[in-house]
C-alpha cells in the first residue's frame, strides 16, 4: 500500500509509525498503569504495569467492564466518572480504593482523561492508576500515632502547654485545662503568665525575655515548685518542669505541670505528725535520761550497788533507745527532703580534735583509744560543722565498737587531688565480701548477734552516707576482715575566693572569716563594703574596725567598680540587691577582670529560706549555735563567755515548758546557779515577760497553746536582747536557729552538757 502513496505521504505514515511505536514504548515500559475504555466503561488497553497493579493479563482484562475492578461499596463512582468525561472534564489525580484479581484492595491515585476521535468527539477515556498502597499507609500510620499520642496528652493527669519565645500559649493539653480550669479555647493565644498569680505574674516576660536573650536560665531544664493560678482565682502549689525544643527553626518551651495540693497536705500531716512524735517520744526520754543522771551523779546519795548496777542498765537502753529515736527521725528528715545543711568554710583539723575529745568516753567503754595521724592543720572544707562532728562521730564510734580490746583506731587525713580524704581505721571483724552492698542500707547489721552484742540501730552508717552526699562529698571503705577496715570521707579542699554569707548566718563569724584574709601591710588590708542600705552599710564598718580592718563604702555597683580600679582592697562585701545591677551579674564581671579576678568576695543575701528579709535591725545577739549531738567540753567553753553580765545577784531564768517533769528535772541540774521559774503555756510566758525581765529564758517549742518560736522576735527585740536557749523535742530550722543564742534538742543533750549551756548563757558568754 505504500507504493501508492506519494513520498511526502510515505514520510508522514513513517513518522506517525515510529511515533506510535515510541508511545507504545513508553507505555509499555511505565511503572503507572495505563488502559483506556469506551463511555461504556468497557475496557479497550491494558499495559503491563496494570497487569502487575491488578493481577489480571491483557488477554483476561480486554473487553471485560472496568466496574470489575470497583469495589461493591464504591458502584457509584463509575457512572460518576463517566458522566464527567463525556461533558469533556478531565479528572485528575483521584484517589480511592479498587480490587486486584485475587481480591486484596489497593489504595490508587487517578487520572482519567476524555479520548476524541478524528473528528473531536470523545468516544472514550485514557486513565493513569498509580498505586499508593505504601504512602497511604504510611499516613495512616502517622495519623495512628498521632492520635495516640493525642489520646495520651489528653488522659495523662500532668498538665501540658507549649508556648512560644515571647509566652504566648499554643497548645494545652485537657489535663491542663482541669487543673487550671479553662477550656482550650480561652487559652490558646494568651500569654501564659495569666495562670500565674503574683510575684510569678509580673516577672516572667522578664525572665522568658532574659533567658532568650542571655540563655541565663532559673526554671527551664531544671524545674522547681510554683504556685498556679485557676480560672476561678485561686492558687494551688504544682510542680513546673520546663523544656526547650526548636521546631521548624522556631524555639518552644514545652511545660509539664502537676497539681501537686494533695500531695503538699499528706507532706503537711506527715510533717505534723512526726513533729508530735518527735515531741511525745523526746519529751518523756529526756524526763527518763535527766532522773537517771542526776542518781548517777549522787543526788540521791550513795547507792547500794545492786541499785547502782539497775541504774547503769536503765541508762544504757535509755540511750539506746534515744539513739534509736534520734535516728529514724534523722532518716525521716533526710527522705523528706527537710533536713537544713548551712555550709560555710571550716578548718577540718579543729573538727578532727573535738570529734576525738568528744568519743574518749565512748571508746573507753570498749578499752580502745584513737590516735589522730598526719594532720592537715590548714585544710578548709565548705560543709555544715554540726553534720561533720555528727559524721566523725558516727565513724569514731563505730570503729571504737568493732574494734579488739586493747587496740587503737587510727584517723588520718590524706590530700588526694583536689580533694581531701578523712580516713578512720580500726582492726576489727571487716565487712565480709557478702555484706558489702548492704553496709550503707538502713537497718543493716551483717550479723544480727552483733547488733545484741554491739548495739545501734543499723541506720548510722546510711544516714551519714546521706549527710557527706547532700554536702558534696563521698564516701565508701575498704576492707581486709580481721586485718584493717578503714571507712572514708572526701570532700572538695575549699579555696575559693567568694565565701556566701546568708542571712541565717551568725554575723559574728563575719570578721574572723575576713581575718582569714591574708595578712599584708596595713596600707593594703582595707575592705570595700558594696551595700545600698547606709545602715547595714555603716553597721559593716564598725565590725571591720573592730577587728582592725578598715572599711570604705560603695552604695552602688557603678560606685564599687570605680573604688575598685582606683584602690588597692584586699577583699570586698556585697550585696547581692543593689539597684543598679544584678551582683551575680557584677561577680562575674570583676571576675573577667584581671585585677579583680582574685579578689575574695564575702556576699551578703538579705533573702532567707522562708522569705525575703531586711537585715536592717535584725542582727541577732547570737552566742553560739550547737547542733546535735552537742560536745560537752564546746559547750563549756562557750558557756563560760557570758558570766560577766550578772554581778552581786543571782541569775533569773524563765523556763517556758508544759511538761512538769521536765522542769523539775532541769531544776535540778541548774541547782544554786540560777532562780528557775516556769511558764507553762504561751500566755503565760508573755505574762511573766511583760512583769520581769530574765537573764535567760529556755524555751520549748511545743506549748499547749502555741509555738514558743512566737517568743522569739519579743526576746530579741529588747536592749540588749534577752538570750534565749531552745531545748525542745522538736529541731528549728537553721532561720529559727539564728535568732537563738543556743539550740539544744531534748533526747540529744544530757545533763552536762545543758548546765554549761545555761551557764554560758547567763554569764554573758565569758
Amino acid at each position: 500500500m505504500l507504493e501508492t502513496l506519494s513520498d511526502e505521504e510515505k514520510s508522514s505514515a513513517e513518522e506517525l509509525a515510529l511515533m506510535q511505536a515510541r508511545y507504545a514504548a513508553i507505555i509499555a515500559s511505565s511503572d503507572d498503569a495505563i488502559m483506556s475504555k469506551t463511555l461504556d466503561g468497557i475496557i479497550t488497553s491494558w499495559n503491563p504495569a496494570a497487569v502487575r497493579m491488578f493481577g489480571y493479563t491483557e488477554q483476561e482484562a480486554l473487553g471485560q467492564p472496568m466496574a470489575m475492578l470497583i469495589p461493591a461499596n464504591r458502584a457509584d463512582e463509575e457512572p460518576q466518572i463517566i458522566a464527567r468525561i463525556r461533558r469533556g472534564e478531565r479528572v485528575e489525580h483521584f484517589e480511592t480504593v479498587r480490587v486486584r484479581k485475587d481480591g486484596k484492595l489497593i489504595d490508587i491515585a487517578a487520572t482519567i482523561s476524555p479520548m476524541l476521535d478524528a473528528n473531536g468527539r470523545i468516544m472514550g477515556a485514557s486513565k493513569i492508576v498509580r498505586d499508593i498502597s505504601e504512602r497511604v499507609s504510611i499516613l495512616q500510620a502517622v495519623h495512628d500515632s498521632e492520635a495516640r499520642l493525642s489520646a495520651i496528652l489528653d488522659n495523662v493527669l500532668d498538665g501540658i502547654l507549649t508556648i512560644n519565645e515571647v509566652g504566648t500559649v499554643e497548645s494545652m493539653n485537657r489535663a491542663a485545662c482541669r487543673i487550671f480550669g479553662y477550656d482550650v479555647s480561652e487559652v490558646i493565644g494568651k500569654n501564659v503568665k495569666m495562670l500565674m498569680p503574683e510575684p510569678y505574674h509580673g516577672e516572667h516576660d522578664g525572665y522568658l525575655h532574659n533567658y532568650v536573650s542571655t540563655g541565663h536560665k532559673k526554671i527551664i531544664g531544671i524545674g522547681r515548685q510554683v504556685v498556679g493560678l485557676r480560672k476561678d482565682g485561686s492558687t494551688f502549689p504544682m510542680d513546673l518542669a520546663v523544656s526547650e525544643m526548636q521546631l521548624k527553626g522556631w524555639r518552644l518551651f514545652t511545660g509539664v505541670v502537676r497539681d501537686i495540693t494533695e500531695r503538699v497536705r499528706i507532706e503537711r500531716m506527715k510533717s505534723e505528725f512526726i513533729s508530735t512524735v518527735s515531741h511525745e517520744l523526746r519529751t518523756p526520754l529526756t524526763s527518763i535520761r535527766g532522773s537517771l543522771g542526776l542518781v548517777t551523779g549522787g543526788i540521791a546519795g550513795v547507792l547500794p550497788e545492786q541499785a547502782k548496777t539497775l541504774i547503769d542498765i536503765a541508762s544504757k537502753n535509755c540511750e539506746r533507745l534515744i539513739q534509736l529515736v534520734n535516728d529514724i527521725l534523722d532518716m525521716e528528715k533526710i527522705e523528706a527532703g527537710r533536713i537544713e545543711f548551712q555550709l560555710q568554710p571550716v578548718l577540718l583539723n579543729p573538727f578532727l580534735q573535738q570529734a576525738v575529745e568528744a568519743s574518749q568516753d565512748y571508746a573507753k567503754q570498749y578499752n580502745v583509744r584513737y590516735e589522730l595521724k598526719n594532720e592537715l592543720p590548714d585544710v578548709m572544707l565548705n560543709v555544715d560543722g554540726n553534720r561533720l562532728m555528727q559524721i566523725l562521730a558516727n565513724l569514731l564510734s563505730n570503729a571504737a565498737k568493732f574494734s579488739p580490746a586493747g587496740d587503737k583506731v587510727d584517723i588520718s587525713v590524706i590530700r588526694n587531688g583536689a580533694s581531701i580524704r578523712v580516713a578512720v581505721s580500726d582492726h576489727g571483724i571487716g565487712i565480709s565480701d557478702e555484706f558489702r552492698g548492704q553496709v550503707f542500707t538502713r537497718f543493716a547489721q551483717a550479723d544480727s548477734s552483733d547488733t545484741r552484742k554491739k548495739g545501734g540501730t543499723g541506720l548510722g552508717l546510711a544516714i551519714t552516707k546521706e549527710l557527706v552526699e547532700r554536702m558534696g562529698g563521698s564516701i565508701g571503705f575498704d576492707s581486709q576482715p580481721h586485718v584493717l577496715t578503714t571507712f572514708f570521707i572526701e570532700f572538695p579542699e575549699w579555696k575559693q575566693a567568694a565565701v556566701a554569707v546568708s542571712d541565717e548566718t551568725d554575723w559574728k563569724i563575719l570578721p574572723d572569716r575576713m581575718r582569714n584574709i591574708q595578712q599584708e601591710p596595713s596600707s593594703s588590708r582595707r575592705v570595700l563594703i558594696c551595700e545600698d542600705d547606709h545602715d547595714i552599710a555603716a553597721l559593716l564598718r564598725m565590725m571591720l574596725q573592730q577587728h582592725g580592718l578598715s572599711a570604705d563604702i560603695a552604695y552602688s555597683a557603678t560606685q564599687a567598680k570605680q573604688m575598685l580600679a582606683q584602690g588597692d582592697y584586699a577583699a570586698m562585701t556585697l550585696d547581692l540587691g543593689l539597684p543598679d545591677q544584678d551582683g551575680v551579674a557584677l561577680i562575674r564581671e570583676l571576675r573577667e577582670t584581671a585585677a579583680t579576678a582574685e579578689l575574695p568576695i564575702v556576699v551578703i543575701s538579705a533573702t532567707a529560706v522562708e522569705g525575703k528579709k531586711e537585715l536592717n535591725g535584725d542582727a541577732f545577739n547570737v552566742v553560739d549555735w550547737l547542733c546535735k549531738p552537742i560536745n560537752p567540753d564546746r559547750l563549756e567553753s562557750s558557756i563560760k563567755q557570758a558570766l560577766g553580765r550578772i554581778s552581786g545577784r543571782q541569775p533569773s531564768i524563765l523556763h517556758v515548758e508544759d511538761d512538769n517533769d521536765i522542769f523539775q528535772i532541769v531544776k535540778s541540774i541548774v541547782g544554786n546557779a540560777a532562780l528557775l521559774e516556769q511558764a507553762g503555756s504561751l500566755a503565760e510566758a508573755k505574762q511573766s515577760l511583760n512583769r520581769n525581765r530574765y537573764d535567760l529564758v529556755i524555751l520549748d517549742l511545743g506549748l499547749p497553746d502555741g509555738s514558743g518560736a512566737e517568743l522569739l522576735p519579743v526576746l530579741n527585740s529588747t536592749s540588749p536582747p534577752t538570750p534565749v536557749m531552745v531545748f525542745s523535742a522538736n529541731e528549728l530550722g537553721s532561720y529559727e536557729s539564728a535568732k537563738a543564742d543556743a539550740v539544744l534538742v531534748k533526747s540529744r543533750t544530757d545533763n552536762e552538757q545543758l548546765l554549761a549551756t545555761i551557764k554560758r548563757l547567763i554569764n554573758g558568754g565569758q
